[in-house]
């Protein structure tokens, strides 16, 4: 059985590849800075309150919650957005084969050749199966465009030839 996939590689789709590698193969390192980010919260909460009279600390306290705040709640945007600018010229869509031994991805600018054993992790958002196959590289299949057969079997097929299992992570 042979899938094809197109994948246009915008911002949704580097958004949902960065949530699959924080929430997969970079999950322990992700928690462990989501928590020293809340603690610097926190004390920035109590410095906001003892310096409250004075208003260019009290304004610089504000405005660090403020931005630690948005990056926590924007933090796989914010990944994709870098992720897109250090993209190669030709590599915004691409254009994937799955047979039995291994999975073959067009670009505008190449072609490469993987291994099912290669991947470290699947991953499912609403609109993607991402295949993570390290802390910075992923590959996001878009489930609209899957030709050769149905999702449920696409997935098991995967399943298979990479020995992981699909991790549902939503977005």
């Amino acid at each position: 059985m042979e899938f094809t996939c197109h994948t246009t590689y915008d911002q949704k789709a580097l958004t949902a590849m960065a949530r699959a590698v924080r929430k997969t193969v970079r999950a322990k390192r992700s928690r462990m800075v989501r928590i020293w980010a809340w603690v610097i919260i926190g004390l920035l909460a109590v410095s906001l309150w003892l310096s409250w009279g004075n208003i260019w600390q009290t304004v610089a306290d504000c405005v660090v919650i403020a931005a630690l705040l948005l990056i926590n709640w924007k933090e796989d945007a914010i990944n994709g957005y870098f992720a897109k600018r250090k993209a190669l010229p030709g590599t915004d869509a691409a254009d994937t084969t799955f047979y039995p031994d291994y999975y073959l991805v067009k670009t505008a600018a190449a072609e490469s050749k993987w291994q099912y054993d290669k991947i470290l992790a699947l991953a499912e958002t609403g609109s993607y199966l991402v295949l993570v196959m390290g802390k910075n590289h992923a590959l996001a299949m878009e489930k609209s465009t899957l030709e050769g057969g149905s999702l449920p079997e696409f997935c098991r097929f995967l399943e298979e030839q990479s020995g992981q299992k699909i991790q549902h992570i939503g977005g």
